[in-house]
């Protein structure tokens, strides 16, 4: 009995030693425990296949920024979360997913959430927008009762929508050499807020067309803002160098035709395929569909981040 007793002092006063926790200097552990997920459009957990960063924010119940955090992929595989030191209170824990050299957050002094707002750095207009990281959002208001471990879930939700557009052509003489088209996409929401709202003054994202040289096909992949399905994007596909307009679709006619795409739901791809059909080097016809698998009714997997 001895012997048991004094193992088992000795294994609590190894644990309180290495957690650097005792009773009379809880203000300087870590006594919020964060865990992170995201299920998407299943019932399980996806967060590790969607999102490899986490950028966090903490505001204190006047919504005033008091802590950020950055947890990269190494330390999310070891623990899918984070600790966190902080005093008792009320906070709003919010943390940006995939927050790369696409995205920036702005206006972190604001104490309304609807007035922080994460984007592309160019979305003001310095520069070229090709498009957006794969941006997800967690929130949630945590309760921290003075000396207490606090353990809290923050569920992530999409913040981008994935869009593929291909242009097929048909009857070209030849396979061209380099890029023959350029993509314009109008009306553009350009930043989230941190209530995971769309908004901001509409501008055009310019993403680059990769050709292959062994179809002629040209195709593009990129993420934006969450829209609803009523809005006015527009789809603008050009001639290489600024040169005539060979097909103009409003994103909306698309969603309204091809029912399937539903963009309300957390893991969508809305994949557009312009046929472009020519007569003597001219062309002459336009046609707008989906992919195959899409007609099927097969359904895809998430896709790339």
């Amino acid at each position: 009995m001895k012997n048991l007793l004094y193992y088992t002092c000795l294994s609590l006063a190894s644990f309180l030693l290495l957690t650097s926790c005792i009773k009379e200097s809880y203000d300087d552990c870590e006594m919020v425990t964060l865990t992170f997920s995201y299920t998407g459009d299943v019932d399980w957990d996806i967060f590790p296949e969607q999102i490899t960063d986490v950028s966090l924010y903490v505001f204190d119940a006047n919504d005033r920024l008091v802590q950020t955090k950055r947890i990269e992929q190494r330390a999310l595989k070891a623990f899918q979360g984070t600790k966190l030191d902080l005093n008792a209170g009320t906070y709003r824990v919010v943390g940006v997913g995939n927050c790369f050299d696409k995205t920036e957050v702005n206006n972190t002094s604001a104490t309304d959430m609807s007035q922080i707002y994460f984007g592309h750095p160019n979305a003001d207009g310095s520069g070229v927008v090709e498009g957006n990281d794969s941006l997800y959002l967690g929130s949630k208001v945590i309760n921290i009762p003075k000396d207490e471990f606090v353990e809290e879930d923050v569920p992530f939700r999409s913040s981008h929508l994935k869009v593929s557009y291909t242009v097929v052509t048909e009857n070209l003489d030849e396979v061209p050499a380099e890029p023959m088209y350029e993509l314009r996409i109008k009306n553009l929401l350009p930043y989230t807020n941190f209530n995971n709202v769309a908004h901001g003054d509409k501008i055009t994202y310019n993403p680059k067309m990769k050709l292959d040289a062994t179809t002629g096909n040209h195709s593009t992949y990129l993420n934006i803002m969450r829209h609803p399905k009523q809005s006015d994007v527009l789809f603008e596909l050009v001639e290489a160098g600024g040169g005539k307009v060979l097909n103009t679709l409003r994103l909306e006619d698309f969603l309204n035709t091809y029912t399937q795409i539903d963009v309300t739901k957390q893991e969508v791809l809305i994949p557009i395929v312009v046929k472009l059909i020519y007569t003597k080097g001219v062309c002459t016809d336009v046609d707008i569909t989906i992919p195959d698998w899409l007609i099927e009714d097969i359904t895809p997997g998430f896709g790339e981040n």
